[in-house]
């Protein structure tokens, strides 16, 4: 399998073909952290487009050390953020409601509302946490790599990535506490 700078250097040297290696490779996971930007199916394919396109026009200004995968993330995270910006979608907390009356302990739907909850209390965070948290964890990335990706140092990355998931956790706390979340045989 050739890595992704051979990939990078052979379409720079006019192997263009090559370009579908790498989108195929990233574009999932990309797809992925999208949504995690509280964008929908639509949206995040638009904007995963919008990415490719991009990357592909911009594949000459990579730097010789930077990591494709780093470079391609922090364009897909801008092309989300201009996106967003241009739609101005938000979605409060409180929309998502938490009937205790209709909890069972154990049932799959008290999964489905967390993992709701979990998706809106992530589009609450700021743009800096939720792209932090959504790298660090869903795309699980080292600091060293979502700092870069985010164009912020690596102890800020720390700072905002621990300063969301306390958030996260006073948010979702309530919620978490009325529901059996345990894979508990029974």
């Amino acid at each position: 399998m050739r890595t992704d700078k051979q990939l990078v250097d052979e379409i720079l040297a006019g192997a263009t073909e090559k370009f579908s290696v790498l989108a195929e490779r990233y574009q999932q996971q990309v797809y992925r952290f999208l949504r995690g930007m509280n964008l929908d199916h639509d949206e995040a394919a638009d904007v995963l487009q919008s990415s490719l396109i991009r990357a592909y026009e911009k594949l000459d200004t990579i730097r010789g050390g930077e990591r494709f995968r780093v470079w391609f993330y922090t364009i897909a995270a801008n092309q989300a953020r201009n996106y967003m910006r241009r739609s101005r979608r938000d979605v409060a907390l409180d929309d998502v409601v938490l009937s205790a009356e209709d909890q069972n302990p154990g049932e799959a739907l008290d999964r489905e509302r967390m993992a709701a909850l979990v998706a809106v209390a992530l589009g609450n965070l700021s743009e800096d946490q939720r792209k932090v948290v959504l790298l660090r964890i869903y795309q699980e990335m080292p600091f060293s790599e979502v700092a870069q990706a985010c164009g912020i140092s690596h102890g800020n990355s720390k700072v905002i990535f621990h300063r969301a998931l306390k958030t996260l956790a006073r948010w979702l706390a309530p919620a978490m506490g009325r529901m059996d979340l345990d894979y508990k045989e029974r």
